[in-house]
């Protein structure tokens, strides 16, 4: 499927397997094929082809059709690692003008310049590494210069096949990317596994220098505005996104055409690793249907596995590969799941967790989640020792919940979106029991956040996990439920919810706003328009930068809240939460789930047809053009912090002085929703890259087919 769409063409570069699991489509690898007599076709625009005469392939028009007065027809699409000079519009979305260090424009090299440079970079690479000297150790402070100055190039130690430029990245993969992709919980895959591969997988090897070019693409995105204290001067043609995304994209292509070619020796282990580092990349850049692609080969390939090894009767733990890996893929699974689940995916883009069983009756499944694919879970302690203990036992009750829904859904296949007949309701019970003790043994975990000595990244890794809970927990609940009106009475459940995600951003911003401008007085961050919108305890977060993370952290909870939630303050917090600062969560999108929440919100809290039309341009937020430029009565303000309230957990800062606007207030002392006006998400078909989503809403509890008054569908961009 799409996996980069350029403005330069506006034609999708697509990317998607065959039958025989190998890639096709634009940027896939190929087999060679024989040569043969036939002349070769030649590149260029189609009107130069009719005309037999040479193109020179300039964009947006070519120097013939422009002479002779002609439209030129366009160029077939290159090849995905064949557009290294083109805009990518990477997630999260990056400030309006990012090239500074290459200016204003670049001319567009051709493709035929664009293959020879491939072929003298290949050439370079192979003699660097058969005449390679003993590797010398890079200089103490080499990766520093990287986010200040110009970039220093060195030889990579640890006898790696790298030249100069690759060593840069995979040091900063290293030392920084694997962090950020850990996200709040660390991770031996990303810290240890990964790059003991690296010594051994050239696949492994290509991919860890895309995620690390990737990722210093996104830094070089979100500098410092001018004027802030850690803005550099210095202009370095090697140091621009632009080069950074060549490089993350020509090494995706090399790390696919590694896993998928042709009689090449790697192992499963090396197939499965790969799966999970492909699916990062595409989750990063927002094209999420090639992500759930990923996502289900691996999760294939891992239960063929485990299925050879049972028919093999070891008496080992039937486990293929290391622990660390099944936690990545259960992770996987379900954040492909939760993503499945709120925005209700079309045929392929869906993880099964399972095959239902032929011929089984829906009155004889067991609450206790036992699977043919699960292997075995430990019963929930008293105590956990540890929050990581307390990860694994949630991810391993969450993913038999999931396999257990799954299996009811297929038995009532024709019942309402969502919805499971109360009856089945007793086969549930199990589970209910289960989540309300991994709470209870998780309590002093929860309360230990506060305690000295508790370092920022479990604190917030703690809290994030709570979250997770309390959301899962609802959600579950609300399974057997046919009435949004019954949301209300998690109320409590969902301002738990916010007020852990006001700690886990409040922290971030302290901590962001003294590294980025230690001295407010001059700060030249501006606060963003979301910040106006709302009056009582508004929370505006200027100095956190735009971040990827593989896992799942505290955007699903609060979408949850943005749109089950019909607390007027509550839902409003959690919507500026989310807008707060732009987050990608494995294929969670913080801006996505802001602006569904916040239409939701204007179409189920719009009193009648002729007040909705008048609130248009204050309540329908989705069509607001928010720029993150815009300036702010705070800007520059020395003493913003000075005589602001905390917030709660003592961390999360609010602008007191707008909570006195009438209006606000006024709205927010109305009474509950009725339930002739709620409504719940029955599609959304987005398009990250493009900033641009489709939102279709109905009736929860309406049998599948029946006519549904409530239907709305709304097309938003950003």
């Amino acid at each position: 499927m799409s996996s980069g769409l350029f403005p330069a063409t506006g034609t999708p570069v697509t990317l998607s397997r065959d039958s025989a699991g190998s890639y096709t489509g634009d940027g896939a690898p190929r087999p060679r094929r024989a040569r043969t007599s036939k002349p070769k076709v030649k590149t260029g625009c189609n009107n130069c082809k009719q005309r037999r005469i040479k193109c020179d392939e300039n964009r947006p028009s070519c120097s013939n059709c422009v002479r002779s007065k002609k439209i030129c027809t366009g160029y077939p699409p290159p090849s995905r690692s064949a557009r290294p000079s083109e805009e990518v519009r990477i997630a999260p979305k990056p400030s309006p003008v990012w090239d500074n260090a290459a200016g204003p424009s670049m001319p567009a090299p051709s493709a035929r310049q664009v293959e020879k440079y491939r072929k003298r970079d290949k050439e370079r690479q192979n003699r660097e590494i058969a005449l390679a000297s003993p590797p010398k150790t890079p200089r103490v402070g080499s990766v520093s210069s990287v986010s200040s100055g110009p970039v220093m190039l060195y030889t990579p130690s640890m006898n790696l096949p790298f030249n100069q430029q690759e060593g840069l990245y995979y040091q900063l993969f290293q030392e920084r990317t694997a962090s950020e992709l850990s996200g709040f919980f660390d991770s031996l895959f990303w810290s240890r596994g990964v790059l003991q591969e690296c010594y051994s997988e050239a696949a492994i090897r290509h991919a860890v220098v895309a995620l690390g070019a990737l990722y210093r693409t996104l830094e070089k995105t979100c500098e410092s505005p001018p004027g802030s204290p850690t803005t550099t001067h210095h202009s370095n043609p090697i140091d621009t996104p632009l080069k950074h995304w060549e490089m993350a994209v020509k090494k995706y292509s090399h790390a696919c055409q590694e896993l998928c070619a042709p009689g090449s020796q790697i192992t499963d282990r090396t197939r499965l690793m790969g799966s999970v580092l492909l699916a990062c990349f595409d989750s990063f850049i927002g094209d999420h249907r090639q992500a759930i692609r990923q996502i289900q080969t691996g999760l294939g390939l891992l239960e063929q596995l485990r299925v050879e090894r049972r028919r093999a009767f070891l008496s080992k733990p039937e486990e293929p590969v290391e622990e660390e890996i099944i936690q990545m893929f259960t992770r996987l699974a379900i954040q492909a799941k939760s993503y499945d689940m709120a925005f209700h995916f079309p045929h392929p883009y869906v993880i099964r967790l399972n095959e239902a069983p032929r011929g089984a009756d829906a009155t004889s499944p067991s609450s206790e989640g036992s699977s043919p694919v699960s292997l075995h879970h430990d019963p929930i302690p008293e105590r956990f020792l540890s929050s990581k203990e307390a990860r694994l036992a949630w991810d391993a009750l969450v993913e038999r919940i999931f396999r257990f829904t799954e299996t009811m859904f297929s038995h009532v296949s024709n019942g309402p979106m969502g919805v499971l007949p109360l009856v089945l309701k007793k086969h549930g019970a199990g589970f209910g029991n289960q989540i309300e003790a991994w709470s209870n043994a998780y309590e002093h975990i929860l309360a230990s956040r506060t305690a000295p000595g508790v370092s920022s990244q479990e604190k917030t890794a703690i809290a994030a996990l709570k979250m997770a809970q309390i959301m899962s927990q609802v959600l579950f609940l609300m399974t057997f439920s046919d009435s949004e009106v019954q949301f209300d009475a998690f109320t409590p459940h969902f301002k738990a919810i916010v007020d852990l995600a006001l700690e886990v951003v409040g922290d971030e911003e302290r901590r962001a706003a003294a590294k980025r401008c230690p001295d407010l007085q001059s700060c030249q961050h501006p606060i963003d328009d979301w910040s106006n919108m709302f009056g009582e305890y508004e929370y505006a977060a200027r100095h956190i930068k735009p971040s990827f993370s593989a896992d799942l952290g505290i955007v699903p909870p609060l979408f949850v809240v943005a749109t089950k939630c019909r607390d007027f303050v509550l839902r409003r917090q959690a919507i500026q939460l989310l807008k707060s600062s732009s987050r990608r969560e494995g294929m969670w999108d913080s801006e996505l789930a802001a602006r569904i929440g916040a239409w939701i919100a204007s179409i189920e809290e719009q009193e009648d047809p002729v007040a909705a039309a008048e609130e248009l341009g204050t309540t329908d937020w989705s069509h607001q053009s928010i720029s993150s430029s815009s300036t702010s009565r705070h800007s520059g303000s020395g003493d913003y912090w000075e005589g602001v309230p905390l917030g709660p957990g003592g961390n999360a800062r609010y602008d007191a002085q707008r909570g006195s606007r009438g209006g606000y207030m006024a709205r927010a002392q109305r009474g509950p929703i009725p339930a002739e006006r709620r409504v719940m998400i029955k599609a959304v078909q987005f398009d990250l890259r493009e900033r641009f989503a489709t939102i279709q809403l109905g009736t929860r509890g309406l049998p599948s087919g029946a006519p549904d008054l409530k239907t709305r569908v709304k097309r938003i961009e950003w």
